[in-house]
């Protein structure tokens, strides 16, 4: 009896896998704050949409695509992974396809209110409604969808056998998949790439992070051959992984205009944003296939490492969520033109989170060791990091030369430099140089923005509180121990 009663109260005090994922609704409001997407726009002669639609839309979003990723998750993992059908995996694939159902329903009410400028209590017409589920192609998928979808949820809740458990998964894979005829359709001739791109990218990221909330509820409750589910995930998110960049190069490469747009729009400054934290998952990847999967047993140790490294690595997908449909909802770049300036936020992601990402997927001891001249002097590469940021402005605004190669220079300079930045860091904790980029954040983006209409504002204070929430991160030690201190690392950070 005793025994039975400690079963019980583990299982009562395990941790929500889902809550993780909740990181990403601040990371969407705040970047729709910043590009001004929440506030009512009252341009005359234009309707205006209801302050409500701006902030609850962007939400459902959001659920609905968290919703997609665990239902898609549960019935791969409970009616494919696992060795034989996983009746809870299957219940929670259920209960997701009901949150995502309800999420369609609020996504037509509110894309009603958004189209047409109404308020939501006009939006409940039921004329109207049935006007964009017909009558559009963004309604008729969301249909189709809702079809699917409540198969999914009967069928999910009383899954028989294997053969139901792979239709179940297969269809909701083709639900997940249907969204990609809804994107951005400006593409006239890459439409069809377009479309086929975007359903692979979302497939790809639904699996990942469904998949990884159903692997780890599988294994942490000691479910059968569990380190065997473990490792048949483990392929699966590495194929999720390449995937998922390769789609997502498509589609930046047939909705940017080169290297220049990537670094002249706000766009582009979204799309590195979630470059940043792709290569951060995929250390956490990394890390858990090559360290936790491959030596998982039943020690109860191993099972809250590995519960505690997927709730960091989750908190980070629903980041990357919140960004992508931010994304969504931010109009692509037209054609660039000369002295088109480089955003700020461009600038400090190029040169300090995305390097810093990268510095962080790989090992210490397998880093190269620093050139003595900058690990003697790390305050003159801080000097030249703030410096480079400046020129990097200055030339995106000048305008002179081939445009994309301008760009590319820019951006390679710039990488390049914050490499060289957080290996000196890594190697030697060099307050003043930190203080000093520190200090050169908000210069440059007066730097980067003055003259330019709107400049300074909001965004440029979200930016720069991300750019030192990044050098906080950054000034963290970087230990040269084996795999598992740099597990533990990763869990006190």
């Amino acid at each position: 009896m005793a025994t039975t009663s400690s079963v019980v109260e583990s299982k009562q005090r395990q941790p929500s896998l889902v809550a993780p994922l909740l990181a990403g609704v601040p990371v969407l409001l705040l970047v729709l704050w910043g590009l001004g997407a929440l506030s009512e726009q009252d341009i005359p002669g234009l309707p205006v949409v209801p302050l409500a639609t701006l902030w609850s839309l962007p939400l459902d979003l959001w659920v609905r695509d968290i919703a997609t990723a665990l239902t898609v998750g549960f019935a791969l993992v409970g009616g494919v992974l696992a060795p034989r059908p996983d009746p809870r995996s299957g219940r929670n694939a259920s209960l997701a396809a009901l949150v995502w159902l309800a999420a369609l329903l609020v996504q037509s009410v509110f894309t009603v209110s958004e189209v047409l400028a109404l308020p939501v209590s006009d939006s409940l017409n039921p004329t109207i409604i049935w006007s964009l589920l017909t009558q559009t192609t963004l309604g008729r998928v969301i249909v189709i969808q809702f079809l699917i979808v409540a198969f999914i949820a009967i069928l999910a809740w009383v899954v028989l056998g294997r053969v139901t458990g792979i239709i179940i998964a297969a269809a909701a894979m083709v639900a997940t998949f249907l969204p990609g005829f809804t994107g951005h359709s400006g593409i006239e001739e890459g439409h069809s790439s377009a479309t086929i791109s975007l359903g692979l990218h979302v497939i790809a990221a639904s699996v990942w992070v469904g998949g990884l909330v159903a692997t780890v509820d599988y294994v942490r409750r000691s479910a059968p051959q569990a380190s065997q589910v473990l490792q048949r995930f483990s392929v699966v998110a590495l194929i999720c992984v390449i995937v998922l960049v390769q789609s997502g190069l498509i589609n930046a490469s047939l909705r940017l205009d080169g290297v220049s747009s990537l670094i002249t729009s706000t766009y582009g400054a979204v799309i590195l944003a979630k470059i940043s934290i792709v290569i951060v998952l995929i250390g956490f990847g990394w890390r858990q296939r090559q360290d936790l999967s491959r030596r998982y047993d039943e020690d109860g140790s191993n099972k809250r490492l590995l519960v505690q490294l997927s709730a960091w690595e989750l908190a980070w997908m629903g980041a990357a969520f919140g960004l992508s449909v931010a994304l969504a909802r931010t109009a692509p770049p037209g054609v660039p033109i000369a002295s088109d300036p480089a955003t700020f936020a461009a600038i400090g992601l190029l040169t300090l989170a995305i390097p810093l990402a990268v510095r962080s997927v790989v090992p210490a001891h397998r880093w190269p060791s620093t050139p003595r001249v900058l690990r003697e002097y790390p305050e003159a590469v801080a000097v030249l990091v703030v410096v480079g940021m400046v020129v990097a402005s200055t030339v995106a605004r000048a305008g002179t030369g081939n445009q994309q190669l301008v760009s590319l220079f820019l951006a390679a300079m710039l990488v390049a430099l914050g490499l060289a930045f957080w290996t000196v860091m890594g190697d030697r904790r060099a307050i003043p140089a930190l203080v000093i980029v520190a200090a050169g954040v908000p210069l440059v983006a007066w730097w980067n923005e003055r003259g330019l209409t709107g400049g300074l504002g909001i965004t440029t204070a979200l930016v720069t509180a991300l750019l030192w929430g990044v050098l906080a991160v950054g000034a963290r030690p970087v230990t040269s121990g084996s795999e598992d201190e740099a597990a533990e690392e990763v869990i006190q950070a």
